[in-house]
C-alpha cells in the first residue's frame, strides 16, 4: 500500500498537469461553445446514478446515445409513455442529434392513438415545440426544418406554415459546403404546400425552379437513373399544373381526349397544343372554364350517438365518390397552447378527436367509438363543438377539376361558408356545426336542429379562426 505521504505528493503533482490540460484543450478546440450550445448544463442532476458518471468524465454524447438505445427497446415494446422522458434526457445532453428531434415529434404526433388509430391531437404542440428546438439548436441542418413543414403539411393540414418550413429547409446552408443544396424532393413538397394553398403561380414557379436545376445535375450524369427520374417526374408536374389551371379558369379541358390528341403544353398559359382538348366539337368554339356551371352540392349531415361516447356521422354530399367530410369534436372552450418551451406535460382533461368520412355514391356514413379511452376523451366539460366540414383544396384533383382548387365552382344553399383565412385566394367551404352538452354525448338525450349553430354565430367564428388551416 502507498504510503500516505507519497499518495500525497502524487496528487499535488497531477494538480498542475490537470490545470495544463483543460488549458491547452479550450486552445485546441475553440469551437466546443458552439458545438455544446443548447445543452443543458443541469441535465446531469436529472439522470440516474448509474448514468452520472458519464457526463462528469465529458462523455455527454456517448451518455445520450446509450439512452437512445434505451429508447428503442421501448420503442418495440410499444411503451411509448416510457419514450417521452428519454427524448428530453436526450436532447438536453446532446442538442446535435438530429435524429432524436425528428424521431420524438414523429412519435408524439403519430404514435399516440386511441383504438381506432386516431391520433391524440393533444400532442401536436409539444411536438412541434421539440421540432423548433431542434431548428434553434441546429439552424444550419435542413432534415428538422423539413420535418416541420411535413408535419404541418400531411398532419396538421396548415399548408401555410407547412411552406413556410419547406421554404427554410431548402435555403438551409451546408456549413461545409455552401454550394451544398438539400435534396430536390425538399423542393417538390414546397411546391405541394403552395398548390393546397391555391397559390398556383407560386407552385408553378417552384416546380420550374426544380426543373431547372434537375437538367442542370441530368447533363453532370446523364446516365444517374435518381436524377433522370426526378427530371421527369418534375416535367409531368409542371405540365399536370399548367393544364389544370387553364381547364379549371380558362377552358375546360377534356382530359380524356387530351391524353392521346396534345403533342405540348403552352408554358406561359397551360394550354393543350392542338387544341383539340379544349375545343367544343357542336360549336366549334373553347369550352368555358370548368368552374363556371355551379356545382350544387346539396350537403347535409346527421349527428347521433346511439350509445354513451359513440358518435355516429351521415349525410348526403352531391360529389364524386373519394371526397372526405372531416369530423373535429372537441371542448366548447378548446385552444392550442402556445408553447414557449417544449414540454410533454399533456392536459388530459382536454378531449379532442379529428377523423375524416369517405363519400361514397353521394352518401357519407361513419362511426366514432370513442367510449373504450377515457385517457384520450375524458368528456369533462359541460358541452362540445361537433364541426363537419369539407375543405376543396384538401380533395382530390380530379375532384376539383370541377370546382376549383379554392371551390370556386361549389354552390350549396345552406352549408356554404367562404374562410378568409388566406386573404390572397377566400375558400369556399362546406360546413355544419353542432353544438351539444354531454348529456347528448352519453346518448341521453337525442341532437336536434336546435343543435345546429349558424356560420355567423361567434362560436362558429371562434371555432373557424382555430382550426380552418387544418
Amino acid at each position: 500500500m502507498m504510503p500516505k505521504a507519497t499518495r500525497r505528493k502524487w496528487v499535488i503533482s497531477l494538480l498542475p498537469l490537470l490545470a495544463a490540460a483543460i488549458f491547452m484543450q479550450t486552445r485546441i478546440d475553440p469551437l466546443v461553445p458552439q458545438f455544446h450550445s443548447g445543452e443543458n448544463p443541469n441535465a446531469v442532476f436529472n439522470l440516474s446514478a448509474e448514468f452520472i458518471l458519464g457526463p462528469l468524465l465529458g462523455l455527454r454524447q456517448a451518455v445520450a446515445g446509450l439512452l437512445w438505445v434505451r429508447a428503442d427497446e421501448f420503442f418495440d415494446n410499444g411503451d411509448y409513455d416510457a419514450i417521452l422522458p428519454i427524448i428530453r434526457m436526450v436532447t438536453w445532453l446532446d442538442p446535435h442529434n438530429v435524429d432524436v428531434y425528428i424521431t420524438g415529434a414523429w412519435h408524439m404526433s403519430y404514435n399516440f392513438t386511441d383504438t381506432q388509430e386516431l391520433s391524440d391531437r393533444r400532442y401536436i404542440p409539444a411536438s412541434q415545440r421539440l421540432l423548433e428546438e431542434g431548428v434553434e439548436n441546429n439552424p444550419n441542418i435542413y432534415d428538422i426544418k423539413f420535418e416541420l413543414g411535413w408535419e404541418n403539411y400531411d398532419k396538421i393540414k396548415n399548408y401555410k406554415i407547412a411552406e413556410h418550413w419547406f421554404q427554410r429547409a431548402w435555403e438551409s446552408q451546408d456549413l461545409n459546403d455552401a454550394d451544398k443544396k438539400p435534396p430536390q424532393y425538399v423542393l417538390h413538397m414546397l411546391a405541394h404546400a403552395q398548390e393546397h394553398e391555391a397559390k398556383i403561380t407560386d407552385c408553378i414557379a417552384t416546380w420550374r425552379h426544380a426543373l431547372a436545376r434537375s437538367l442542370v445535375l441530368c447533363k453532370q450524369k446523364p446516365k444517374d437513373f435518381s436524377r433522370t427520374n426526378m427530371r421527369d417526374t418534375e416535367i409531368h408536374n409542371l405540365r399536370l399544373t399548367l393544364e389544370r389551371r387553364f381547364s379549371r379558369y380558362s377552358h375546360m379541358v377534356n382530359f380524356k381526349v387530351d391524353k392521346w390528341a396534345t403533342k405540348s403544353v403552352n408554358p406561359v398559359t397551360g394550354a393543350p397544343i392542338p387544341d383539340f382538348a379544349y375545343i367544343n366539337p357542336k360549336t366549334g368554339k373553347p369550352n368555358p372554364p370548368a368552374i363556371t356551371p355551379p356545382w350544387n352540392c346539396g350537403f347535409d349531415a346527421h349527428l347521433a350517438f346511439p350509445e354513451p361516447k359513440v358518435m355516429q356521422v351521415s349525410g348526403f354530399f352531391n360529389v364524386g365518390d373519394g371526397a372526405r367530410v372531416d369530423v373535429l369534436l372537441c371542448d366548447d372552450n378548446f385552444t392550442l397552447p402556445k408553447l414557449k418551451h417544449f414540454s410533454f406535460n399533456i392536459n388530459y382533461r382536454q378531449t379532442i378527436m379529428m377523423d375524416s368520412i369517405a363519400v361514397i355514391h353521394e352518401q357519407f356514413d361513419g362511426r366514432i367509438d370513442m367510449s373504450k379511452d377515457p385517457k384520450m376523451y375524458s368528456f369533462s366539460r359541460s358541452h362540445y363543438i361537433v364541426r363537419l366540414t369539407f375543405n376543396p383544396r384538401r380533395t382530390f384533383p380530379y375532384l376539383q377539376d370541377r370546382f376549383g382548387w379554392s371551390g370556386e365552382g361549389m354552390a350549396d344553399k345552406r352549408y356554404l361558408y367562404v374562410n378568409p383565412y388566406q386573404p390572397h385566394k377566400p375558400v369556399r367551404m362546406l360546413e355544419k356545426v353542432f353544438y351539444i352538452s354531454r348529456a347528448q354525448v352519453m346518448g341521453l338525450q337525442p341532437i336536434t336542429n336546435a343543435n345546429v349553430l349558424p356560420n355567423d354565430s361567434p362560436l362558429v367564428k371562434k371555432v373557424n379562426t382555430l382550426w380552418t388551416p387544418y
